[in-house]
């Protein structure tokens, strides 16, 4: 068992189970919403995740989360359900050695650096391929020019900020002015669950993030949420939501005004956060989540990179991964030689690269069907459900919070019971919970539960992991 974090607790919501009969992405215009080519009779156009309200918790903490397939909106966290979400969102990561620049990003980038910095188009050589192409230039412009610079801070809320939202809302995704509130705009991308020193940071964090491009480098990284605000001739044009975090930097959400569209400023900015990761020390950008067969998705792409196994644990590359999710399929990689699949796997926020693991260099198949159109494994799931009622209490329920038996990238309920049996989850198994209603925290015993906390507790070690459950308090 991997020992309780130094760091203060996690402190969140019991978890949610939700269905939307609305998906934001595909708008239901899907034909074929499965995850296998088994169940196309049997899909429909949901969103489905798992949620929760996030009260606390360090960069740490999120960074491995990130990597269980989590993201944030505001202080909400959640995760979609592979299987039965009508797209499956995989959560993608790339950095300057995945970058290759195609010729319309070249010309992105040439561009921007005709209008912020003239002067190094005067006797510049014209490379005739991206091998020669020196994406350094970008610094080198931000550096020289006189027109442009952008300025780090906390994600907190301005009304510069909130007007340059409204207005690229309204004019690229047509939404009701009335919707765009202050309230909805500081909850999106201003509110956060992190700590108050990860928010604010060091003065030699900011120095360091202002100074970036600049031959110079050196100084603290900065680990916390951000804002990166673009100013042209001192005007706002565009705002980077940004959370840096000890593997990489995450890309929450991008801003930009309509009226300097022809600067492509969201293929600018995905590619000067990946040249700032590179020259910060971080390892990887993050972009969020990617869903193969959504139109707007498909720009992701552009900056290379690795897509999440979840099942595995696993990132593989885009180029790997590509025929495994074609028509918007679940992919769960395995080894065509091997005799045995496991009926499911866990995931605990420290996954592998494909180069270093048990898979390198082997012929690769797609065994998410084998898996997850299996039977056995639903049945299996069942029985250990009702292993876990009649001997140890604990009781399923037919409520919003109820979790799917079996649910891709979560640890498997026959693995809940053999821990159950080998007494590695006992009545003596530490955990803390804040009931609500009476105000009461409790650190206190599996044992010492009601029944209805149980299941809580046992939900959370299911889709968290099992050490996470002692670094956290859930709000019951």
């Amino acid at each position: 068992m991997v020992a309780p974090s130094p760091d203060l607790p996690m402190v969140l919501t019991r978890l949610h189970y939700i269905v939307d009969k609305d998906c934001g992405y595909c708008g239901g215009k899907k034909e074929d919403h499965s995850a296998l080519e088994s169940g196309k009779q049997d899909a429909s156009s949901e969103s489905v995740i798992l949620g929760t309200s996030v009260e606390q918790m360090t960069c740490r903490h999120y960074d491995e989360l990130v990597n269980q397939g989590f993201r944030r909106s505001g202080s909400f966290l959640y995760k979609p359900d592979l299987l039965r979400g009508c797209c499956r969102l995989y959560t993608i990561r790339t950095n300057k050695a995945c970058l290759k620049l195609n010729k319309q990003q070249r010309k992105v980038v040439n561009r921007f650096v005709r209008e912020i910095a003239p002067q190094l188009e005067e006797g510049k050589e014209k490379h005739k391929n991206q091998a020669k192409y020196d994406l350094d230039v970008l610094a080198l412009a931000q550096e020289k020019s006189t027109r442009f610079h952008t300025r780090f801070e906390p994600s907190k809320f301005s009304k510069e900020k909130f007007q340059l939202y409204k207005k690229y809302q309204i004019s690229v995704h047509n939404d009701p002015p009335e919707k765009i509130t202050e309230q909805s705009f500081k909850r999106f991308l201003c509110d956060n669950p992190f700590l108050e020193n990860e928010i604010y940071g060091t003065p030699d964090q900011w120095n360091t993030l202002e100074k970036w491009f600049k031959p110079s480098g050196g100084g603290k990284k900065r680990i916390g949420p951000t804002h990166e605000c673009y100013y042209l001739d001192n005007k706002l044009i565009a705002v980077s939501v940004l959370d840096f975090l000890p593997s990489g930097v995450s890309s929450i959400y991008f801003i930009w005004d309509p009226d300097y569209a022809h600067l492509s400023l969201g293929t600018v900015s995905g590619i000067r956060e990946i040249l700032m990761c590179e020259r910060l020390g971080f390892e990887y950008y993050y972009l969020g989540y990617y869903i193969d067969d959504c139109d707007k998705m498909r720009y992701k792409l552009k900056f290379g990179g690795e897509l999440l196994d979840l099942c595995n644990e696993l990132y593989v590359p885009f180029e790997t991964a590509k025929p495994f999710i074609k028509n918007g399929r679940l992919f769960v990689i395995g080894d065509e030689d091997d005799e045995f699949v496991e009926p499911e796997m866990e995931n605990n926020g420290h996954p592998e690269t494909l180069e270093e693991s048990e898979y390198n260099e082997k012929t690769l198949i797609n065994i998410a069907e084998g898996i997850y159109g299996s039977k056995e494994v639903f049945d299996t799931a069942e029985n250990s459900k009702k292993v876990l009622e009649q001997i140890y209490g604990i009781k399923s329920e037919a409520s919003p919070f109820e979790i799917p038996s079996v649910l891709p990238g979560a640890i498997p309920l026959w693995q809940i019971v053999e821990w159950f049996e080998s007494e590695i989850i006992n009545n003596q198994f530490p955990v803390s919970l804040f009931r609500m209603m009476t105000s009461e925290l409790l650190e206190c015993t599996f044992g010492e539960l009601k029944l209805k906390e149980k299941l809580i507790v046992v939900d959370f070690i299911r889709v968290f992991g099992l050490d996470k459950v002692q670094d956290a308090i859930i709000l019951v």
